[in-house]
């Protein structure tokens, strides 16, 4: 992957504490922070003027804002499963995320490989649904394992 300028780009991430600050390091135009338990109707203005939205909490308030970014015409970083929904891809809600069971060091460890996402989707090839990426990280031993998974898709009903 080639130099990536992230310097023009605007991103919006769920997550108040670590991931505002490691992201800032990479020099971007603006990061704004979106707190846990945001109303639904702040989502959009909150997104508005960004160019990619980071993923954090839990799965519902991901629905919410991935719907918002959907709607705004904007990529979905998703987590702690990493792939990056596409506004005219496969919508995150048909998506089935495996269960991942976090710690502090695995969590630090998804927001790391979050950012290659980012790096990828604006200088390489990024993971687009079903394709994603898991972080294993054995706490006793503290082996990581990252391994690519084909995400399900939720049955759509027929009526």
């Amino acid at each position: 992957m080639a130099d990536v300028d992230l310097r023009p780009v605007r991103v919006s991430v769920m997550d108040s504490a670590i991931m505002p600050e490691l992201l800032k390091s990479y020099g971007l135009k603006e990061v704004r922070a979106i707190p846990a338990g945001t109303n639904n109707t702040d989502f959009k203005r909150l997104l508005r003027g960004t160019d990619v939205v980071i993923g954090g909490y839990s799965y519902a308030e991901q629905s919410r804002v991935a719907n918002a970014a959907s709607e705004l015409g904007m990529p979905f970083i998703t987590y702690p499963v990493i792939t990056t929904v596409l506004p005219d891809g496969i919508p995150f809600d048909e998506l089935e995320f495996p269960e991942v069971a976090l710690s502090p060091v695995s969590n630090l460890l998804v927001r790391a490989f979050q950012i290659v996402e980012l790096l990828k989707l604006f200088g390489g090839t990024p993971l687009f649904p079903p394709d994603a990426l898991v972080v294993y990280l054995e706490h006793d031993t503290l082996d990581l394992r990252l391994d690519r998974v084909r995400l399900v898709l939720k049955s759509v009903k027929r009526y």
